[in-house]
């Protein structure tokens, strides 16, 4: 019996195919030739994918990169668009889809799905297009797919991100919120110094937050080009050429730090990423200029209009107490003998020939020394090294210590600018609101009577029915001698009136849709400005088109936590929250994010490029008891009423102050318009409309939970960095706060007006609009 001979193919071709597909593969997930990313988080294989994959019939590659940060802000996302036959012979509609992933978002019903239209013009070979995404999650596992003219392209799904575990998010949410994200934009005037100076940003935070995941060598220093990425530092170099056109691309930052010379430059050239970067300080972004020399500190001062927030003395004792909580946690960190006790088993399991450990250990005594090293005379940074800081709207614009020429920044420079930001530093505080489960926070604005039980009406139906039951019913049965009727009548007065409660419950809330909305728009002297708008919906029908909000805006979901914890939603069910579609002229969230019947919150932040601003057109310091001023609003809203407040501090009002009008405001003592603006705020306030009756024991075990666990996240993040002072509604709001209620009032030469709400806050086109107001504040030219 004869066999076959087996087909031997040679070992070294083998070999050669593997290889060549191992090649195919990786080219299939590289961006295509000439669309590079050029996102302004930096693109790791996770999050990029490319269309098709392998043979291409198409005559195009499109690609799809998502920013890589893991937290609950807008997520910038890049398409890019490569025809590989030459240029389009027509217009060419395409949708890119993100669909997140069971695996890859927490809280599981807290992710929306996302649908991204664009439109590739006739004669188009290449074009890359920039959409900004609400995104209300953690995480960032998308399952990607590509379709033109309604059809896919290709068979399969591909996927971008990484899976989470869920169980461990709660502390990496807390570890992303508490890290420093900072941009550091480079300078060929600093190159020679840039890795010492990160190289002491990460020395400032390493004593105190020096644990088990830090004891490796490579993590002790910054790289070549500027990058860290430590457990509570992270920082991004770019050149000035790939900073983002887009405010909203800034947001998942904290600081970006310029160097003084480039600063100025790109003050008086306006290059197109300026304008934006300017709106994200508006709306509570910070600036750190780098590189002053001991000449320049009068002139550097000179430049800004106003003077520093803090005078020199004031930044003095803040670089001493930094001082003295660095020798303090480096002194503690000798005493935790159980953390040194982990190390020194790390380092034996990760290093066999001591070569890891003796680096590890050089760079915690070099640390130590440093700490230890710095003395009394190095912390006059404000009196005499210059460091200062500005209010910019709701940011702030910090002058770091003066330095030698190529003397790099120090430990102390550091430590000192972060205790300066203060709450500053952290994103989830300058906002004031949190996608992922939200607060109770939320009765605080709600529209009044809307979808809340008609208690007093209920009683009087219930009451009705008793009456009916009892008093005639029975009596007209039993006089009757019919009193078996009973068990007939009473049953069907039950019904009807279940019946009427429901139909009233549902006709006094009515058919249509309601807004609320409390809207603080904050304008600068040149008059640009930011407006943080924060709406109420009620839809008695949802509505079937959705939402609309401006295409410029950053919209963030603000959920009622229910009373729920994040423990309590780990092992929730995978839902889609809804469905968000972004393009070039708004942003479109569909009909599940505002459904029947229920309330639903969003806030808004926006930028808003001259708006305008008010002016007194005869101000002159001389005339110091004058009882009224000229003024002229420029403001693209008329004005209600309006409060300033000149340079010699004195209080005017006026009311109906139309656009491009002279009004003459009439002055009034500080008594009398204090009171103005107590009444201003008690007209519409935030204040919680929930009341809530249980009993002692059910509190009890309440108060218990909410030690032990996690139902407000920027509640959490106060406690954790001890600041339990800093709002928890945000910058625009404390602010207004601050101006109106608290005592700081109104700054010299600034104003506060209250205006109708801008004709772009309704998201819903012919809505019913009710208890809302419009405060509008500001400085004076």
């Amino acid at each position: 019996m004869s066999r076959r001979r087996r087909l031997r193919i040679p070992t070294f071709l083998l070999a050669t195919i593997n290889i060549l597909f191992l090649c195919a593969d990786f080219a299939a997930a590289q961006p295509p030739g000439g669309l590079q990313p050029t996102g302004f988080w930096t693109f790791d294989g996770s999050n990029l994918t490319t269309f098709p994959r392998g043979a291409n019939r198409l005559g195009y590659m499109v690609s799809v990169g998502t920013s890589s940060p893991l937290i609950a802000e807008t997520q910038r996302v890049e398409i890019g668009f490569v025809s590989t036959t030459g240029p389009t012979t027509a217009d060419r509609n395409f949708l890119v889809r993100l669909t997140p992933l069971a695996e890859g978002h927490s809280p599981p019903q807290a992710a929306l799905e996302v649908e991204l239209p664009f439109r590739v013009p006739q004669n188009t070979t290449q074009k890359t297009f920039v959409r900004h995404v609400p995104k209300t999650s953690f995480g960032n596992h998308y399952e990607v797919e590509l379709f033109e003219n309604g059809r896919s392209v290709t068979n399969a799904a591909f996927e971008i991100g990484s899976p989470i575990p869920r169980r461990r998010t709660l502390s990496s949410v807390n570890a992303a919120e508490l890290r420093w994200k900072l941009v550091w934009v480079k300078s060929s005037k600093d190159l020679d110094i840039q890795k010492q100076s990160l190289d002491a940003l990460i020395e400032s935070t390493a004593i105190q937050n020096w644990d088990t995941d830090a004891l490796r060598a490579s993590f002790s220093t910054a790289t070549q080009s500027g990058r860290i990425n430590e457990p509570s530092i992270y920082t991004e170099p770019f050149a000035p050429s790939d900073l983002p056109k887009d405010w909203r691309a800034w947001l998942p930052f904290d600081a970006v730090v310029f160097h003084l010379d480039d600063y100025l430059q790109y003050q008086q050239e306006q290059p197109p990423w300026w304008k934006p970067l300017n709106e994200w300080v508006n709306s509570g972004g910070c600036i750190l200029i780098r590189g002053m020399l001991p000449g320049q500190i009068a002139q550097t001062k000179a430049s800004f209009d106003a003077p520093s927030e803090l005078e020199p003395k004031e930044i003095d004792q803040l670089a001493a107490a930094s001082l003295e909580s660095l020798h303090s946690d480096a002194a503690n960190f000798s005493r935790r003998w159980q953390v040194n006790q982990q190390i020194n088993q790390n380092l034996a399991e990760l290093d066999t020939n001591g070569q890891t450990a003796a680096l590890t250990i050089e760079s915690l005594q070099r640390k130590l020394a440093s700490a230890f090293g710095y003395s009394a005379s190095r912390v006059p940074l404000g009196t005499k090294q210059g460091m200062a800081a500005y209010k910019q709207l709701a940011g702030v614009i910090v002058l770091l210590p003066a330095r030698e020429e190529l003397e790099p920044m120090e430990v102390i420079d550091w430590r000192t600018t972060q205790s300066l930001l203060n709450f500053h530093r952290f994103r989830l505080l300058r906002r004031g609101v949190e996608p992922m489960m939200g607060s109770q926070r939320f009765y605080d604005w709600v529209i009044p009577g809307v979808s809340q039980p008609p208690v007093y009406s209920f009683m009087g139906f219930l009451g009705l029915f008793v009456i009916l039951v009892g008093p005639i019913a029975y009596r007209k049965t039993t006089c009757s001698g019919r009193s078996y009727l009973m068990f007939l009548i009473a049953p069907v007065l039950a019904i009807a009136t279940t019946l009427a409660m429901l139909t009233y419950g549902v006709v006094a809330d009515g058919f249509g849709t309601r807004l609320r909305a409390r809207q603080i728009t904050w304008v600068a002297p040149n008059g640009d400005a930011m407006s943080r708008t924060r709406s109420t919906y009620f839809a008695g029908i949802r509505p079937s088109d959705g939402m609309h909000f401006p295409a410029n805006a950053a919209v963030t979901v603000f959920p009622d936590n229910d009373e729920r914890s994040w423990e309590d939603r780990t092992n929730d069910r995978f839902e889609l929250r809804g469905q968000v579609t972004v393009t070039e002229d708004d942003i479109h969230f569909n009909s599940r994010l505002l459904p029947s019947r229920q309330q639903k919150q969003f806030v808004v932040l926006q930028p808003r490029r001259q708006f305008g601003t008010v002016r007194i057109t005869d101000d002159s310091e001389e005339k110091k008891n004058r009882a009224s001023v000229q003024i002229r609003s420029d403001c693209e809203l008329p004005l209600e009423t309006i409060l300033l407040r000149d340079r010699v501090g004195a209080f005017f009002t006026a009311e109906n102050v139309q656009p491009g009008q002279a009004t003459t405001a009439s002055q009034v003592s500080q008594l009398d318009a204090s009171k103005m603006l107590g009444e201003w705020y008690k007209r519409e306030w935030l204040i919680s409309s929930k009341t809530t009756r249980t009993s002692d024991s059910a509190n009890q075990a309440q108060r218990r939970r909410m030690l032990t666990e996690t139902f407000d996240l920027i509640n959490s993040l106060r406690s954790t960095t001890n600041m339990t002072s800093a709002p928890n509604d945000g910058l625009f709001e404390n602010e207004l706060q601050q101006r109106m209620q608290l005592g700081k009032s109104l700054p010299n030469q600034s104003f506060i007006a209250i205006a109708d709400l801008s004709d772009d806050v309704p998201a819903i086109e012919g809505i019913s609009i009710a208890d809302s107001i419009h405060f509008i504040m500001g400085e004076m030219p």
